[in-house]
Order: C-alpha cells, then sequence, then structure tokens
C-alpha cells in the first residue's frame, strides 16, 4: 500500500473529490490556454490527478488484509460508476475543441488523451463489465468454508466462464480509449483541414 490509509479515514474522500474535480476541470483550461507552460502544467496536473483516484480505486492507498483487491469486488465496486463518469466528463472539453477545430495537433492529443482515459475507466469497464456478464450468465462466486470462509471468493462457471467474462471486459475497456483516440483525431483533422482552406 502506498499510503496504508483505512477505508473510513477522511483524507479518503478528499483526495477522491479534489481529484475527481482536477479531472474535470484541467481539460477546459488545456484546450483553452495559448501559453506553453500553462498547458504542459495543466497535462500533469490532470495525470496526477487520474493516478491519485485510479490508486484510491485500485486500493493502492487503503489496507486490506487480503492484500491489494485492484478495484474487483464480487459484489461490483461501488466505484465503478464514479470512475467511469469521471472519465467521460473528462473528455468533452477535448472533443468540443476538436470540433471547432482548436487542436493543432490532434493526433497526439488524442493518444494523451486515450492512455489517461485508459488508466482511469480502464480497471472500473474491465471490472464492471467481466462481472456483470459472468453473474448474467449464471456464474457466482464461493466464498469458502471453515475458517477462512468469505475472505477468498472464487468464481463458479456456470453458463459462461469467468475466463470469457475477463476477456470480453479486457476488449472493452481497450475499445473505449481507441475510439476517443481515433474520434478526436479525426474529427480535429478535418477540422484543422476546413480551416486551413478557409484562410486560404
Amino acid at each position: 500500500m502506498l499510503l496504508d490509509l483505512s477505508s473510513g479515514d477522511p483524507i479518503i474522500g478528499y483526495i477522491k473529490w479534489i481529484s475527481a474535480f482536477l479531472i474535470v476541470l484541467a481539460p477546459w483550461l488545456i484546450v483553452r490556454t495559448d501559453n506553453n507552460l500553462v498547458r504542459k502544467s495543466t497535462w500533469i496536473i490532470w495525470y496526477l490527478a487520474i493516478l491519485m483516484l485510479s490508486a484510491l480505486y485500485l486500493g493502492l492507498l487503503t489496507y486490506h488484509y487480503m492484500g491489494i483487491q485492484l478495484g474487483f469486488n464480487h459484489e461490483g465496486n461501488p466505484m465503478d460508476r464514479f470512475m467511469i463518469l469521471c472519465g467521460i466528463i473528462s473528455i468533452v472539453p477535448f472533443i468540443v475543441a476538436a470540433k471547432k477545430g482548436l487542436l493543432p495537433k490532434p493526433f497526439q492529443v488524442g493518444v494523451m488523451v486515450a492512455f489517461g482515459l485508459l488508466i482511469l475507466i480502464g480497471p472500473a469497464l474491465y471490472n464492471s463489465v467481466a462481472l456483470s456478464i459472468f453473474t448474467q450468465g449464471g456464474g457466482e462466486f464461493d466464498p469458502g468454508s471453515g475458517d477462512y470462509s468469505g475472505e477468498v471468493y472464487t468464481p463458479v462457471d456456470s453458463t459462461i466462464s469467468w475466463t470469457a467474462a475477463t476477456n470480453i471486459g479486457l476488449f472493452v475497456c481497450n475499445l473505449i480509449p481507441l475510439l476517443v483516440l481515433v474520434s478526436i483525431w479525426k474529427i480535429g483533422s478535418q477540422k484543422s483541414v476546413v480551416t486551413v482552406q478557409s484562410i486560404e
């Protein structure tokens, strides 16, 4: 654990909400500023906020008896929707800027946004999609028996195997950032061409 905090520690709430605020706010400054130093500094702040929120989600900041959970919970992680929502809101400024032709290097910006998005929502998408597919297919988790029951939950395969469910989750968590990259790149490139032609 990085900080070894308890799950009820007030600092957890501060980390969560401050990181989310910076993740949502920083992109607006990135696409609106003309100052290169400010833009680079804001990119760094955006990535640091993503790393902090992701570390919190993955269980790297809090103590778990059975070790790092990597965001997985057999009943679903309550932060899944929060992480995905933060990620979706954070890409809106980049899409808007691409549509307006305000991105001088759409591909580079798309790569940076997609990578940040992968870190932010990738684990949440992976866990939530895999868990949803597995449980809807009749799969369940066995808490075991004996003195250590309820500490380690093992998947009990039914219609669909846990391996297949995790493979689909892995595919989805990589597909979304890739679609965002292609969207920003294509929209931004088309608008840049139109803008250049208009000036000429």
